[in-house]
């Protein structure tokens, strides 16, 4: 369980992050995929700021390796989340047919705030966690490539079969507020989890 006494800065950003779409979904009609797609590009906010955790790491690793794993992760991640947008397109986009065409709802929704606000969330975990507790200084290169894909990978199953949960049973208010919900929970423990690995090391 979340101990929320103990929630630092990052955390609790994280928290105000999330409930921005929470915001969308009560007071401007925010529907299943568009939130669905808004966690989607999360991801690549993830990954962004993975590649400055790569170059930032002060591992042993040679500089030619550590420049090499950031490129072959850039790449990788970035087929990674193709396919992943494409599976929650074909999934959850009804009549659309394209990762660009479901892109769009985002702006017709107003959601860009939501997507600030998450990519602000990461920057504080970024700043407060990675930088000034000194997390750069215990990881290796390899061990932050690969940190990205557990978290996310664990917090998309939470939410593709919520979605998916919802679209048999019926997409309400209340069922997506309960999927935003669920999501803050799971992405606080998968947080606190890939933070808490580096402090014992």
């Amino acid at each position: 369980m979340v101990n929320f006494t103990t929630l630092n800065t990052a955390s609790l950003a994280l928290i105000v992050g999330n409930l921005v779409p929470i915001i969308g979904v009560l007071f401007f009609e925010w529907q299943l995929f568009p939130l669905i797609l808004l966690y989607w590009l999360e991801n690549i906010v993830i990954g962004v700021f993975n590649v400055f955790r790569m170059l930032t790491c002060s591992g042993s690793e040679p500089l030619l390796k550590r420049v090499f794993l950031t490129l072959f992760f850039s790449v990788h991640y970035g087929m990674f989340c193709f396919g992943h947008g494409t599976f929650v397109v074909d999934l959850f986009g009804d009549e659309l047919d394209s990762i660009p065409a479901a892109l769009q709802l985002i702006s017709h929704n107003g959601m860009q705030l939501a997507l600030i606000a998450l990519m602000i969330s990461h920057g504080f975990s970024f700043l407060q966690n990675y930088l000034i507790r000194g997390e750069f200084k215990k990881m290796s290169v390899s061990e932050v490539m690969f940190s990205p894909y557990r978290r996310i990978i664990v917090l998309h199953v939470f939410i593709i079969f919520g979605g998916m949960a919802l679209q048999t049973f019926g997409v309400t208010q209340s069922g997506l507020i309960l999927l935003a919900i669920v999501k803050i929970v799971a992405d606080l423990i998968a947080h606190k989890i890939e933070h808490k690995k580096s402090e014992v090391k």
